[in-house]
């Protein structure tokens, strides 16, 4: 084994020792897709990692690589102090690099799906709370787990397949009775992956049942399974967090927040104080997983009730509202004071977190007369964004309610009111690119200009290696380039290589921004792009 850990934004020139390849890896996922903090986890690869001299990134320093000479399994350590979460490896050799890939941290033991487990008969004990890592290998494939409780006891049952880790599964949850009578069935939850908090109403074995179908509808009418079929199962019935309220807090300000969830104890129950510097995202010790939480620069107010139209939160623009939409048919209102000629924009997070809320946002007048309603921001995307145009100085209110009138204590949410802000986005067709001495590399950049924005934009490459050269582009106000231009990059000088590349645009007086690609399958956007400068062919002959 030959141990390695790498993190953006580290590089790598390959010496010729390291020249001899028969093909760049061929990785599309890893299983287990997750390991356990401060274990070392043995981990199968689909596809080949095409040794000797495959390396493998990730976004996380605290995690450690160790690659076979042969074969396709490789061990994952990491530190007994990293942070859960969701983080990202990419395989690499001389010849190549892979897609970016998910990997999830978190603080519970982890196992793996022991077959046959499909009937009843046949569960998979498990003995204390853990995340089951399992496959649904093959269509009419189900997954069969028993644990025991305590009458009171709340099983937190959580699926991540689909909506985090970007497997082609739709996958179903059930719990059971011990002889297989069905008492709760989620289908989806956050996106398609189920979510069940399943109260014991005696002592007893309880069975918790997994199958699944094909994310992308098709003609099949049966449970679907595959190759790549992969979910992980959290079973626990320790404390989970469902959110974290306020769910933002202002930057440079002292802020308490308190966490809502499921088997909390008392020290978890109270409001804590939360240290700037290890946001975003909430942790704790006793927490296994990490819980959203962001900083903004305005003020943070919470929506407490009564907040509806007859006595709205007065806030001040800019302000972000966090609050919970927490009995169906419930509305919660804020008022605001606007001059005329403004535009602000006014978004919500909430399904983008993982909650069940469908969010509408509707401003009024002072006078009740609606003035602009969103529901989605973006196509299928439950998240609202609404930008208004103030017609006159006055108070305003906005209301958000569920697109369903559904609602609960899990329907949290967090709103921003704001001045709009013209702003740019870099868009680029891959996050893997590949050059050929000799041969110029095109590298597509696609500008969106945003809410008014009329900036000439200078795009260049940095971090380039020694050899390499691209000549800036400007991307104009109006015309072609307003919208695409082409990056030219030359490698004939430069020497093999494998690392990060940052693609920025620069306007104003020192604003930038980094290009980034769409990981549509993950819903998430990554700057974290990839560059492979290929040994010249001179060299390569010279190696075999």
């Amino acid at each position: 084994m030959r141990p390695s850990v790498f993190a953006a934004p580290a590089v790598w020139l390959l010496s010729t020792c390291c020249l001899l390849h028969a093909a760049a890896p061929d990785v599309k996922w890893v299983f287990p897709p997750g390991g356990q903090i401060g274990q070392k986890v043995s981990v199968k690869v689909s596809g080949k990692i095409n040794q000797p001299g495959t390396q493998v990134w990730c976004d996380n320093p605290a995690v450690v690589f160790e690659v076979p000479e042969k074969d396709n399994e490789l061990s994952i350590t990491t530190a007994a102090d990293a942070r859960p979460g969701l983080y990202w490896l990419r395989f690499f050799n001389v010849e190549g690099a892979t897609a970016q890939m998910p990997f999830v941290l978190g603080r519970l033991p982890e196992v793996v799906e022991a077959e046959p487990n499909n009937e009843v008969a046949k569960a998979q004990a498990i003995e204390k709370s853990s995340v089951i890592n399992a496959k649904l290998g093959a269509a009419n494939d189900v997954d069969v787990y028993a644990v025991t409780l305590k009458k009171g006891q709340t099983l937190v049952a959580q699926v991540d397949a689909n909506w985090r880790l970007g497997f082609p599964v739709d996958p179903i949850m059930q719990v059971l009775t011990a002889t297989g009578t069905v008492l709760e069935q989620v289908d989806d939850d956050h996106g398609f992956d189920p979510m069940i908090a399943f109260e014991a109403p005696a002592d007893g074995t309880w069975l918790v049942r997994v199958f699944g179908f094909p994310a992308a509808p098709n003609s099949t009418i049966r449970f679907a399974g595959g190759a790549d079929y992969l979910y992980r199962l959290t079973l626990t019935t320790g404390p989970v967090a469902n959110h974290v309220q306020p769910a933002a807090v202002q930057s440079g300000n002292e802020a308490a927040v308190k966490l809502v969830g499921w088997n909390l104890p008392d020290a978890l129950s109270k409001p804590m104080k939360v240290d700037a510097g290890t946001i975003p995202g909430l942790t704790h010790a006793e927490l296994p997983h990490k819980v959203s939480l962001t900083l903004v620069d305005e003020p943070v107010h919470v929506a407490a009730e009564p907040c509806n139209g007859e006595k709205p939160l007065a806030v001040t623009v800019p302000a972000t509202v966090c609050g919970v939409i927490d009995e169906p048919g419930d509305e919660d209102s804020f008022r605001f004071t606007a001059k005329k000629g403004e535009v602000l924009v006014i978004a919500s997070e909430s399904r983008s977190l993982g909650h069940p809320l469908d969010t509408v946002i509707t401003v009024f007048d002072k006078d009740g007369k609606s003035l602009g309603e969103s529901d989605d921001a973006v196509r299928n995307k439950a998240d609202s964004r609404l930008v208004f145009s103030v017609k006159a100085d006055g108070d305003y209110t906005v209301r958000v309610r569920d697109l369903f009138e559904k609602g609960g204590w899990r329907f949290a949410y967090r709103i921003s009111i704001r001045p709009r802000q013209p702003s740019v986005k870099l868009t680029l067709k891959a996050d893997v690119f590949k050059a050929t001495p000799g041969t110029p590399l095109e590298i597509p950049v696609t500008i969106a200009r945003n809410d008014g924005f009329k900036e000439e934009v200078t795009i260049s490459v940095e971090e380039l290696p020694e050899g390499a050269t691209v000549e800036t582009v400007k991307s104009e106000v109006k015309g072609d380039t307003s919208k695409a231009v082409k990056l030219i990059l030359k490698t004939d000088a430069a020497k093999p290589f494998n690392g990060p590349l940052r693609v920025v645009g620069k306007y104003g007086e020192d604003s930038t921004v980094s290009a980034e690609f769409d990981l549509t399958t993950f819903k998430r956007s990554t700057s974290d792009i990839w560059l492979t400068i290929l040994p010249k062919k001179e060299e390569a002959k010279d190696k075999k």
